[in-house]
């Protein structure tokens, strides 16, 4: 009968059964993420989606969408997280640059699973051609944790 329990115990080892993870750690957090400072960005809706949060950061995916009547070509999106060191250097260069040939009206941009920081400045940054111009659009998103 013994040897019956210990393969029992095996089996639901084997099975799935694990140690207990803290469900707090991997849940979303409740945050506010405001786009201010804008300019230029009339034709564009920006958006940060919470995803996942892990300690002391959430994840997210940052949204740009062609909210204009045309099709715009060579969109090249920037974003930086502001933080001292960064801004004190002498040069002070994007986290990330995307481009992409064409965005039609209503067709989105999506930058997935970004590691940011809550209560610090991300920069945004959307330049285009429209025609024989080039427009650039700025902003600043601050995410903040509802209490």
């Amino acid at each position: 009968m013994r040897k019956w329990s210990i393969i029992a115990c095996v089996i639901a080892t084997l099975s799935g059964c694990s140690p207990t993870i803290d469900d707090a750690a991997s849940k979303i957090r409740s945050v506010h993420t405001e786009l201010t400072k804008q300019n230029g960005l009339e034709h564009w809706k920006l958006a940060l989606i919470p995803k996942y949060f892990a300690p002391g950061q959430q994840n997210y995916d940052l949204e740009f969408q062609n909210s204009g009547d045309i099709s715009v070509q060579s969109v090249t999106v920037y974003y930086r997280v502001d933080i001292k060191e960064k801004l004190s250097g002498t040069i002070v260069k994007p986290d990330s640059k995307t481009v992409v040939s064409k965005l039609d009206p209503n067709e989105k941009l999506t930058l997935s699973d970004l590691n940011l920081p809550i209560d610090t400045p991300i920069s945004v940054e959307v330049d285009w051609l429209e025609g024989n111009r080039i427009n650039k659009g700025t902003g600043v998103f601050r995410i903040t944790e509802i209490k």
